[in-house]
């Protein structure tokens, strides 16, 4: 059996049992069911009002102007005392009408007799610094500490049943089954069934390995402040609370409603910042990873570990399987290969012709690798730093221009990365061993560019190249455009340069989200001013757009030598930026440029 195989069914080994094997173990080791608490606090006269537990329900507000009010009327008719439980909304740096809608909800929750306090900061800090304020502040006045998303709404009795889960002295967290709205698309719906289910048979074990942000409970005093960075607050903060071996439980009678509902290209937003946060909640909470845990070790290895590990293994499985069908001709790996792209061709299909008819199992097989993909695309950001800003919600993210162009553009450049760092091996060796071996000085050159432009930020990236220059050869002239017969140019740079070869690195760029296949060319900083100031509207061609690898303006004008031919590229680039209004105009430049692309480099027509 070939090395390919064994690494092939090593790994599809480890994909079946996080999907498959580990709920089947949870159902073949179902416990029997302990007596639920009895429900003593539902009728508020039916117990003394004294013994129930204080709640403090918190919650952080940015811009969240379509839910705030229903929100907190919502929390206004909980049927629970009102003097057992406060309502603390912290506003962080809103520039919508959140915090107007929600003083007016204020004066009629007081009618009420319910406690509402506003704790605001002028400035957008971040959804951790509200929730560790938030913290500081009820702590050590409250029994239990809610946490709640804005867009969520509570069952009436929510309160109720949380004070009766912990009436048990072993229950640290609980919380409630998680119902997406109406509007939501099937794949959603399906993929939160499938947790509501496995986090049922988890809580059965008192280990229910991550609650959703939307509600959930903790005693007050197994609450403690998150780090600066922390990325899925909902999972850290609940983890963390069972780190001295307390339960976490399922209510299945709380219902929690969301009503935000996220369009696909939303949704796969939000599976990039979930794939960044499993794998910043591995590395910060292995000390789950303790046998003397039981369940609530087996329960974070076999969920929350290999979740966060799996879209590694997915890119594992796809590069050992075009591997072996590329290099060896393995019969089977061509048959799962061609079995990939035809999947993946269907999706691109649908969302280029915006193909609205379901089919049902292959949907969801593309729901799941699509979301798997973009979480290894969270990770590879987490690991570059990209996660070290305020909080946003999705849905404003998401809206920017062609968005449907945009994710299709984007898993295109993931796909095909890997698969070009794959083909390209060969070619990458060889050439780094040349370099190496004919001219001193590194193999690779690095060289700061920009990148993707937005109303608030422009990106500044290194880019990689294969050296094609001798080294320091700016060091007298300072930065200047090269020209046909550089004398800086080395000979093997000379090849290099004419087959783009020197460009294959760039892949690596793409992968981490730097830059794209086919994009407009990245510019280095150093000259922005000056084009800006001779070229109008210069630095809009990279509004919301990646620079690229290849693209229309490189394939029509090839290398900038002039400030002339800098401005020709221009109109070239901005006839780029158009045609991604219509997924149609999109796909025909997109093959035109990369048919002009290997025409280039198959005829040496580079510089």
């Amino acid at each position: 059996m070939e090395i390919f195989m064994v690494i092939f069914i090593l790994l599809v080994s480890i994909v079946l049992y996080h999907h498959l094997g580990y709920p089947l173990l949870l159902r073949l080791l179902k416990p029997e069911l302990a007596s639920q608490p009895q429900d003593k606090a539902t009728d508020n006269t039916a117990v003394n009002t004294d013994e129930l537990p204080t709640i403090a329900i918190l919650m952080c507000v940015y811009n969240e102007q379509a839910h705030i009010s229903e929100k907190l009327h919502n929390l206004a008719s909980l049927l629970y005392p009102t003097t057992k439980f406060d309502i603390h909304v912290y506003f962080d740096g809103c520039t919508d009408n959140s915090f107007d809608l929600a003083q007016k909800a204020q004066a009629s929750l007081f009618d009420q007799q319910v406690n509402c306090f506003f704790h605001v900061n002028p400035d957008n800090q971040g959804k951790i610094k509200g929730i560790n304020t938030l913290i500081n502040i009820a702590r050590s006045q409250y029994d239990i500490l809610l946490f709640s998303d804005v867009s969520a709404l509570l069952s009436i009795d929510a309160l109720n049943k949380i004070a009766n889960q912990f009436e048990d002295p072993d229950v640290t967290v609980t919380t409630g089954l998680y119902t997406l709205d109406e509007a939501a698309t099937n794949e959603q719906k399906g993929y939160w069934q499938y947790q509501n289910k496995l986090k049922q048979m988890e809580s059965e074990r008192g280990a229910v390995i991550g609650v959703p942000g939307a509600m959930f409970a903790m005693r007050s005093d197994h609450a403690f402040e998150l780090e600066n960075g922390t990325i899925n607050d909902d999972f850290v903060l609940s983890m963390r609370a069972m780190q001295s071996g307390g339960k976490a439980v399922i209510d299945k009678d709380i219902v929690i409603y969301e009503l935000d509902s996220d369009q696909q290209a939303q949704d796969y937003a939000r599976r990039v910042r979930l794939g960044a946060g499993n794998w910043q909640q591995i590395k910060s909470l292995m000390s789950l990873l303790n046998p003397r845990l039981g369940w609530t070790f087996i329960n974070f290895f076999s969920h929350k570990v290999l979740r966060g590990v799996m879209p590694l293994i997915l890119a594992a499985i796809y590069i050992t399987v075009f591997c072996a069908a590329i290099l060896i001709h393995a019969p089977w790996a061509i048959l799962i290969s061609t079995g990939i792209i035809t999947i993946h061709s269907i999706d691109f299909i649908k969302r280029l012709f915006n193909v609205q008819k379901k089919i049902p199992i292959v949907d969801k097989v593309i729901y799941i690798i699509n979301s798997y993909f973009m979480a290894l695309l969270g990770i590879i950001k987490y690991e570059f730093g990209s996660f070290n800003k305020p909080w946003r919600r999705v849905n404003t993210l998401s809206k920017q221009k062609f968005p449907v162009v945009r994710v299709i553009k984007r898993v295109i450049d993931i796909i095909g990365s890997i698969v070009g760092l794959v083909l390209v091996l060969p070619i990458l060796l060889t050439t780094a061993i040349v370099i190496k071996s004919t001219s001193k000085g590194p193999v690779l050159f690095k060289q700061f560019r920009v990148g993707e432009s937005t109303d608030t930020f422009v990106s500044l990236f290194n880019v990689y190249k294969f050296r094609s220059m001798v080294v320091d050869a700016e060091a007298v002239s300072g930065a200047v455009w090269a020209s046909k017969d550089d004398p800086r140019i080395t000979p093997v740079g000379r090849f290099i340069r004419k087959t783009r070869i020197d460009e294959l690195p760039q892949l690596w760029n793409v992968l981490r989200g730097d830059m794209s296949l086919i994009g407009p060319r990245p510019e280095r900083p150093i000259f922005y001013g000056k084009l800006e100031k001779e070229i109008p509207y210069f630095c809009q061609r990279t509004y919301g757009i990646k620079p690229g690898i290849s693209g229309l303006a490189q394939v029509m004008n090839g290398y900038d030598e002039t400030l002339e031919d800098a401005r020709n590229k221009i109109g070239w680039d901005y006839a780029y930026v158009l045609s991604l209004s219509s997924p149609m105009s999109w796909l025909k430049m997109e093959i035109s440029i990369l048919t002009k692309t290997f025409i280039v480099v198959f005829t040496g027509k580079g510089q």
